[in-house]
C-alpha cells in the first residue's frame, strides 16, 4: 500500500469503526439495526494553459462522511464534512430521534450479509503513485498547444486544459461490507476554431486515463483537434430522405448507450421502456453482443465490488441480439424480483463485440450514404423508442468515405427497427483506451431517415 493509500486508511478506518459502534450502542432505544459508513477524500486540479504558461488553476480538496442508519425497514442517509467526530456523533443523535418518522421501504435494506463480497487481493492498478507535478502538467499541455500552432490550419485555440484527480474511499457496514478504493484520473482537452467563408467551426481532441504515463502523445491530441475542427469546414446540409448511415466508433458508442437507458432497472420496473418485457427475446441484430467487463486493469470504470457490496463480474447484457439482463442496482433488483448483478454503481467497461468484416468492407457497397462522426444533442425516448439526434459527418460515395462535410441534419428513426438492422465492423477498440470508455465498432444502419434540406 502506497503512503497516500495507507495515510487515508489510517485516518478513515478508526473513524468509521467508532461511528458504527456509537450508532449501534446509542441507537438501541431507537431500534437502530444496521449502520453504513462511507468516507471519501478527493483532490483535484484543473489548469488552463495559454502560450506555454498556466493562466488559471482551479483546485480543491475535500473529505466527507456518508452515514446511513437503518431501523428495520426504515433508513435515513445524510452526509457531513469529515472534520469533527463530535459533530458526527451529534448528527447521528439527531437522526436517530426522527428515524421513526421515515416511511418503511424494505427494498432499501442493506445487502444480506451472506451476499456481501469480501475484498480480494487483486490490484486493478487504478491508482497512479507517480503523481505528476504542476510543471509536468504544464509541459504536457504546452506541447499539445505547440503541436496545433506548428501545424496550423485553425484560426484560434479556445482553451487548452490539463487536469488531475485523486480519490480515496472506504465503506464499512454492519452487514460485513468492508471495501477500499483508490483512484487517480487525468484529462487533457484542447478546443480550437477554424473558419471559412461559411463561418466558424469548433472542434476538440482529448485524452483521458488512470495513469499519467498512459496519456496520448501531445502531438496526437493536437493533430486530432486540427483534424476534428477542419473537417467541419465548408459543410452543407444533406438531402432529406432515407439513406444508409455508418457510425464512427465514437458515434456508435453514443448510439449503443441508448441500450442502457432502455434496460435501466427503474424504467423496466415502471414499464416506461419498450424493452420492459423483452428479457430473453431478440431485440437487436444477431451480430450484436454487449458485455460489461469490470476487471480491466487501468480501466476507467473498473471495480471489484459495487457500492452495495455485490461482487462485480462480467455481465453479458445482450448475446447475439438476445437481451440477457436488465441493468439493475440493488434496490431495482429487489423490485424486479431478480438477483443483484453488481452494478449498483452503474455499468463499468462496456464492450460491443465486433462483426466479421473490416470497416472498408462494411462500407464498400454503399453508393450514397453518410459517415457520422458524432451526434450533437437531440433526444431518445425509451418509452416508445423514438430516436431523433442532430449529427455531423461526411458523405460516403461509391463505397468510399469522402471529405465532403455535412452538418446540421437530424437522424430520425425508432430504436426498435434501428437495433434490428445494425451491421458491425471488426474494429472494436481495446480498453483501456486514451479516449473511449465505451468500446463499440464502426456500425452501419440501413434505411435511416435524414432531415436535411
Amino acid at each position: 500500500m502506497t503512503d497516500a493509500k495507507k495515510d487515508f486508511d489510517d485516518k478513515a478506518r478508526p473513524v468509521a469503526e467508532k461511528l458504527i459502534s456509537y450508532a449501534i450502542d446509542k441507537g438501541e432505544k431507537y431500534n437502530i439495526t444496521d449502520v453504513r459508513i462511507s468516507i471519501a477524500e478527493f483532490e483535484e486540479q484543473d489548469n488552463t494553459i495559454s502560450e506555454g504558461k498556466i493562466i488559471s488553476t482551479l483546485s480543491g480538496a475535500a473529505s466527507f462522511v456518508g452515514i446511513t442508519l437503518y431501523s428495520g425497514d426504515r433508513s435515513m442517509h445524510f452526509q457531513k464534512d469529515f472534520s469533527d467526530i463530535d459533530m458526527l456523533y451529534k448528527s447521528i443523535d439527531q437522526a436517530m430521534q426522527v428515524i421513526h418518522l421515515v416511511p418503511e421501504n424494505q427494498d432499501k435494506r442493506l445487502l444480506e450479509s451472506e451476499k456481501v463480497a469480501q475484498q480480494e487481493n487483486i490490484d486493478l492498478d487504478l491508482y497512479d503513485k507517480n503523481i505528476p507535478s504542476e510543471q509536468e502538467m504544464l509541459d504536457y499541455g504546452a506541447k499539445i498547444e505547440s503541436a496545433v500552432v506548428e501545424k496550423g490550419g485553425v484560426k484560434t485555440i479556445v482553451r487548452t486544459g490539463v487536469s488531475r484527480d485523486k480519490r480515496h474511499s472506504l465503506v464499512l457496514a454492519t452487514n460485513g461490507l468492508d471495501y477500499r478504493t483508490d483512484q487517480t484520473s487525468y484529462m487533457a482537452l484542447i478546443t480550437t476554431i477554424a473558419e471559412d467563408e461559411k463561418g466558424m467551426q469548433r472542434g476538440n481532441s482529448y485524452s483521458r486515463t488512470r495513469h499519467f504515463s498512459d496519456m496520448a502523445k501531445p502531438e496526437t491530441i493536437g493533430a486530432g483537434a486540427i483534424k476534428n475542427t477542419v473537417s467541419k469546414l465548408n459543410s452543407s446540409l444533406p438531402d432529406t430522405g432515407d439513406t444508409t448511415i455508418v457510425l464512427s466508433r465514437a458515434a456508435a458508442a453514443s448510439f449503443f448507450l441508448s441500450v442502457f437507458s432502455a434496460i435501466d432497472g427503474t424504467a423496466v420496473h415502471q414499464g416506461t421502456t419498450f424493452l420492459h418485457d423483452k428479457l430473453g427475446k431478440q431485440v437487436m441484430s444477431s451480430e450484436v453482443t454487449i458485455d460489461d467487463e469490470p476487471r480491466i486493469a487501468r480501466g476507467f470504470s473498473s471495480q471489484l465490488i459495487d457500492s452495495s457490496g455485490v461482487e462485480t463480474k462480467k455481465v453479458t447484457f445482450v448475446k447475439n441480439g438476445v437481451l440477457q439482463h436488465f441493468n439493475a442496482g440493488l434496490i431495482e433488483a429487489r423490485k424486479l424480483g431478480i438477483e443483484p448483478i453488481g452494478r449498483n454503481s452503474g455499468v463499468t467497461n462496456v464492450i460491443v463485440s465486433g462483426g466479421s468484416v473490416s470497416k472498408d468492407e462494411l462500407i464498400d457497397d454503399i453508393k450514397d450514404g453518410i459517415y457520422i462522426k458524432s451526434f450533437n444533442g437531440g433526444s431518445v425516448n425509451i418509452n416508445d423508442g423514438t430516436f431523433s439526434r442532430q449529427a455531423h459527418g461526411v458523405l460516403i460515395k461509391d463505397g468510399k468515405i469522402t471529405d465532403d462535410a455535412v452538418s446540421g441534419f437530424v437522424v430520425s428513426g425508432n430504436l426498435k427497427e434501428m437495433f434490428m438492422s445494425v451491421s458491425l465492423a471488426n474494429d472494436t477498440p481495446k480498453l483501456p483506451h486514451t479516449k473511449l470508455v465505451f468500446a463499440a465498432p464502426t456500425t452501419r444502419i440501413n434505411d435511416v431517415k435524414i432531415a436535411g434540406k
